[in-house]
């Protein structure tokens, strides 16, 4: 039975004291399987400024006496009080059982966890979901908009993270509408997709290189740049020098050069010991991630982009004998299947030395983090032989879009298919997820020289229609009268 007192406060408004009414009533308590514990009870309550809002609340909770249904009223509205912050937590939770079935990746899950970290909570995360209205919602993506990126270029966001971040924010509330806490979904009434159209926006085009200018690099990674390079000293790095080649004829992504191990390298039969035939299996991916428990980042076993990413990549001949000396005079721990293919460098040892740049030590025990790579080696090489770097913008020169990691990806596709490989092939060795993929990317580089030109046949004549001297058609003349259509 539910009860109504009216309690006074210290409260005084026109020199009176303010008065507040409070709705009573008592519950049984439950497991943590929601079954109801004999004879146990607790005692609620409410409080209401108004009195017709606390006597509607108060027969509400007489009507649902008999249905079971007193605690689910109050905990409905509680469940809107409570922030956005909590349903976000709740949400991430649950994620966690779909990553366990394989769907959504953990990669996925954590880029909802960082885009949440960066973008939403900051705005969002104490105000209540109740509360959180359309016009509330239409004011975070106008934020974003105007947002500067967090990154060195202190560029507004792109369209993408602006995007994701309100994809993320209808996500948590989508699961706080599920749970009772609000009864529709305050983005599902605002305009917003996130589309762009291609329109004449500058887009980030891929940058492949030639075969001259990938052999340049790797010499500059070596440490051996153009006879009229005027800079600093670069650091000679020579297993990397070899990465690049590798990179440039292989294909591969990031996370998957990162992921391979000595074991990936397979050496087929063969006889002549001075040419031996060898491939490259992809079958992982590695990044490095904070882990729950332990300080810090650590590197993580992964899958890859697709099913189709499993692969096994063919080296070419050249390839395949560096990569079997690099292994038996180079590799420190070439004799453990499970080592790194290619090494990260040691903490501790800096990048210049009285202006002058030096090599780090190789570290044979963990991969190489590509990111740290490009910045402190890659840049410095493509700078030295000519080549753009991608560099974010500063007070005095704007930002550069120039040669990326992933363009040595770009060069794999771009010599194949310029070659005249079948794009079926390629795609298939690029682990691409449909053939369109590698169509729509590579599409101008594909050999129309050998494509013999297609004669369609002309059309077939109607039987009514008559046929004048060799072969010409004649017109069927109309009836006088016959209207024309």
């Amino acid at each position: 039975m539910a009860s109504l007192n009216r309690v006074a406060t210290k409260r005084r408004k026109d020199g009176k004291l303010v008065v507040k009414y409070r709705v009573g009533w008592r519950e049984p308590m439950r497991d943590d399987y929601g079954v109801q514990r004999k004879g146990k009870y607790r005692n609620r309550s409410e409080t209401f400024e108004d009195y017709a809002e606390a006597q509607a609340f108060k027969d509400e909770l007489e009507a649902a006496r008999h249905t079971g249904g007193t605690s689910a009223l109050s905990d409905q509205r509680r469940a809107g009080e409570l922030p956005l912050g909590y349903y976000a937590r709740e949400w991430l939770s649950a994620l966690d059982i779909q990553v366990a079935n394989g769907r959504p990746k953990q990669s996925t899950a954590d880029e909802y966890a960082r885009l949440l970290r960066c973008y939403v909570l900051p705005e969002l995360g104490e105000v209540s979901v109740a509360s959180i209205t359309p016009r509330r919602c239409e004011q975070f993506v106008s934020g974003l908009v105007r947002q500067r990126s967090r990154q060195g270029d202190r560029a507004p966001l792109s369209p993408g993270t602006v995007k994701h971040a309100y994809d993320v924010l209808r996500r948590v509330l989508k699961y706080a509408q599920r749970h009772g806490a609000i009864a529709v979904n305050p983005c599902d009434a605002i305009e917003f997709t996130g589309a762009s159209s291609n329109g004449n926006r500058e887009r980030f085009e891929h940058r492949p290189l030639s075969p001259g200018q990938v052999g340049a690099l790797s010499a500059a990674v070596a440490g051996i740049p153009p006879a009229d390079y005027i800079g600093p000293t670069l650091p000679a790095y020579p297993v990397y020098a070899l990465m690049i080649k590798f990179m440039a004829y292989t294909g591969l992504r990031a996370a998957e050069v990162t992921g391979l191990e000595v074991a990936d390298i397979v050496f087929a039969p063969s006889a002549d010991p001075d040419a031996p035939s060898a491939s490259v299996r992809v079958q992982r991916a590695k990044e490095r991630k904070q882990v729950p428990g332990r300080k810090g980042t650590h590197w993580v076993t992964g899958p890859l982009k697709t099913k189709k990413s499993e692969r096994t990549v063919p080296l070419p001949p050249w390839l395949a004998q560096r990569m079997a000396d690099y292994l038996a005079n180079v590799h420190e721990r070439a004799n453990e299947p499970s080592a790194p293919l290619w090494p990260s460098r040691k903490n501790g040892g800096g990048h210049r030395a009285e202006g002058q740049r030096y090599a780090v030590p190789l570290d044979w025990s963990q991969p190489l983090a590509l990111g740290a790579f490009y910045d402190t080696i890659m840049k410095p090489a493509l700078e030295a032989i000519g080549l753009p770097a991608s560099r974010p913008a500063t007070a005095t020169r704007p930002a550069v879009r120039g040669v990326r990691v992933h363009d040595l990806r770009h060069t794999y596709a771009v010599l194949h298919l310029s070659a005249g490989v079948n794009f079926v092939l390629v795609s298939k060795r690029m682990g691409h997820a449909t053939r369109t993929v590698t169509l729509d990317t590579y599409g101008d580089w594909i050999e129309q020289d050998d494509v013999a030109p297609i004669e369609l046949p002309a059309p077939p004549v109607p039987a009514s229609a008559g046929h004048g001297q060799n072969g010409a058609v004649v017109p069927l003349r109309r009836s006088h009268g016959q209207q024309t259509g």
